[in-house]
């Protein structure tokens, strides 16, 4: 079974909806081990990390501990931690940046980033311990990315109002002149120098700021899929870890059956999974044909599930197709109340409520 890990990025609002700039005051007041909790690019961002895990049953035992601490730290510096992929309201200092030496040089060098405000990801990263399977695995991510971010998209609200976009996050990334689709590259050669490329032609500012939807990590020995919105609770960000760690493992166990992936012309690579991510960011789960790709993704990565995890999936799974995604119940949540405040702590409760273990 491949190891597990996830990176939540989480909002801090005051009461009334405007951004509260106290990441770095949350994250000292939360507690938890060294690095488990870390502010992020906007002063009213923070980001959890859980360590390494091989079930379910501890990924989700750490997850709802990282996303109490972080509760606990954002409720002691005044403000309500959420989750969701953008601000839901442009209030407050909106455009301000941690005053962390590497935050202000992005910003300095990208001053669009900043005028757009934080968007918030859940991050999985699954071992692969051979460089050049990682590579391949990459390549053959890419027809499932639109799927997982249909099934996660989670910023619907924005500015007060719905944006029409299940995943807002996505539509403004755009901007980000490394945020795409990972491509079909020969081997950690080949990723290599695609990395060198994108920071020679000032692309990125580094291989941290490389955004791409898939991609490797540059700490760790692993794939690391970045296309999802933040979860809008702890058994989203369980149900997208499962489906990533299974797709994953299925793809490697191809590798030794498959010819490495062979790049293709650029406009064939584009079109298909770039126009199947604007479909999902708009659409979600109600695109056409992404209830069927849903399915056809589990299909994919049932085998690759021992009998509990199949078991957890399949409750989850349950959930979301009563349910929807993200988006679709924070269009509920929205209809439901009558005031910021009340939407506020509505997504606050969600995000550190805890359903039973199945």
């Amino acid at each position: 079974m491949l190891t597990v890990g996830v990176e939540e990025e989480f909002l801090l609002l005051e009461r009334d909806g405007a951004v509260a700039p106290v990441a770095a005051e949350a994250v000292r007041r939360g507690g938890g081990e060294e690095g488990e909790l870390q502010p992020e690019f906007m002063s009213y961002q923070l980001e959890t990390a859980t360590p390494v895990c091989r079930s379910l049953d501890e990924l989700r035992d750490h997850l709802g501990r990282l996303r109490r601490l972080a509760a606990r730290g954002a409720d002691r510096a005044g403000a309500r931690l959420v989750s969701v992929g953008v601000p839901p309201f442009h209030s407050g200092r909106y455009d301000e940046v941690s005053a962390q030496p590497r935050y202000l040089e992005l910003a300095r060098r990208y001053p669009f980033g900043p005028r757009m405000g934080a968007a918030c990801a859940c991050q999985v990263h699954v071992g692969v311990p051979d460089p050049d399977v990682r590579v391949q695995v990459l390549a053959r991510l890419r027809p499932w990315l639109p799927t997982l971010l249909a099934m996660t998209a989670n910023s619907v609200i924005s500015n007060g109002a719905d944006t029409g976009w299940s995943s807002d996050r996505y539509r403004s990334l755009l901007r980000w002149p490394s945020f795409r689709p990972p491509r079909n590259w020969h081997g950690q050669r080949g990723y290599d120098r695609a990395v060198r490329r994108l920071i020679n032609r000032g692309a990125a500012m580094d291989p941290a700021s490389v955004y791409l939807l898939a991609r490797l990590s540059d700490r760790y020995p692993t794939v690391e899929v970045r296309v999802a919105d933040a979860c809008l609770t702890v058994d989203d960000a369980v149900l997208l870890a499962a489906l990533v760690r299974g797709l994953v493992t299925s793809l490697v166990e191809e590798s030794p059956q498959r010819p490495e992936p062979q790049p293709r012309p650029a406009d064939a690579r584009r079109t298909g999974v770039r126009s199947g991510l604007l479909h999902a960011a708009q659409y979600g789960l109600g695109a056409g044909g992404k209830q069927v790709a849903l399915e056809r993704l589990y299909a994919k990565v049932r085998p690759a599930l021992g009998p509990d995890e199949l078991r957890e999936v399949e409750r989850r799974l349950d959930i979301v197709r009563r349910e929807g995604n993200g988006a679709d119940r924070q269009r509920k949540l929205w209809a439901g109340t009558g005031r910021p405040s009340d939407f506020v702590e509505a997504l606050a409760d969600s995000a550190v409520a805890l359903a039973p273990a199945a």
